[in-house]
């Protein structure tokens, strides 16, 4: 698929989002759209690694990388949060953020089970039913599922005014979280990535996931290749389920604003309880704020970096 394309399907649903051209009504029904042209793509991105003798006996090795890269864009994140507070500590205090908004205190991981689920039956069926005849099918099928999905989000991007209200509440010194978090995350997957024999834009694409691994993973494997988009869908979720084993940790050790890091876009949601059980209340704003921008960076940044 062109890159356009895909810039100009979230454009465009950005600008619909952003003015308002949708009522109430289609907007819920842009969330099930969404939905359902995720998990196709999801199902096809399961049966390309199940119609790929390649990649299917490689999947160890595909994993052992994807812990790497997850690691590494962990590290580097908690690095540049660490780093910067320990020198700016006196001009910029995480103490200024209230933690009102933050209301979530429940974990769920139904949308992970589904998603897993969604990938693992579209590569049981392509192992017993499937071969590669069938591959220009999947990819005329996931290409336009891949355009409905970014229409959608960018519709959501566009539609999300919280953003802009606390830029607006808290002033710009917020943004410096998700800025730090990202370029510690493309960082430290560019270093992992050179050690372990991949390109500077392979390797930055996949720490540009920051998480959100039901998007990056999907992208790459449309733009790249399956195995890469296999090894950042990988990469995401070790991410997710590593921020869960280490938060306490990175906080004792790298103090609370390190608390937001290795959840990355999913410190917004799925982390962002445990963020303010273990970072405290006052990290639950800065958290929100970087979630939101991180998640709206990874549809522009993954392609951007792949074609690099």
């Amino acid at each position: 698929m062109a890159t356009w394309l895909i810039f100009l399907s979230i454009g465009l649903g950005f600008l619909i989002g952003y003015f308002l051209l949708l009522n109430s009504r289609q907007i819920k029904y842009n969330k099930y759209l969404m939905n359902g042209a995720l998990l196709i793509l999801l199902f096809s991105m399961g049966a390309k690694i199940g119609m790929d003798d390649r990649v299917l006996s490689q999947i160890s090795q595909i994993g052992f990388k994807a812990f790497l890269f997850a690691l590494s864009a962990i590290l580097g994140s908690v690095l540049m949060i660490y780093l910067f507070f320990k020198k700016d500590s006196k001009n910029f205090s995480s103490d200024s953020f209230s933690s009102e908004g933050g209301e979530s205190e429940v974990v769920s991981h139904k949308d992970t089970i589904i998603i897993g689920l969604t990938v693992t039956a579209g590569l049981i069926i392509a192992v017993f039913f499937l071969d590669m005849t069938y591959i220009s099918v999947m990819n005329q099928i996931s290409n336009y599922a891949l355009i409905v999905l970014l229409f959608g989000v960018g519709i959501d991007i566009g539609l999300n005014k919280e953003m802009m209200s606390y830029l607006v509440k808290y002033g710009w010194n917020i943004m410096v979280f998700p800025i730090l978090i990202a370029v510690g995350s493309i960082l430290g997957t560019v270093i992992i990535g050179y050690l372990i024999g991949f390109n500077f834009n392979e390797a930055a694409a996949v720490g540009a996931g920051f998480g959100w691994y039901s998007l990056s993973g999907i992208i790459l494997s449309q733009l790249h290749s399956v195995e890469l988009g296999s090894i950042a869908f990988l990469s995401n979720i070790f991410r997710e389920f590593l921020t869960f084993l280490i938060l306490p940790l990175v906080v004792k050790k790298f103090g609370r604003p390190a608390s937001i890091a290795p959840g990355g876009a999913t410190a917004m949601d799925v982390t962002l309880p445990v963020i303010k059980k273990v970072g405290g209340e006052e990290m639950v704003v800065p958290a929100l704020v970087s979630g939101m921008v991180l998640t709206t960076l990874v549809p522009i940044l993954v392609p951007f970096l792949i074609k690099l």
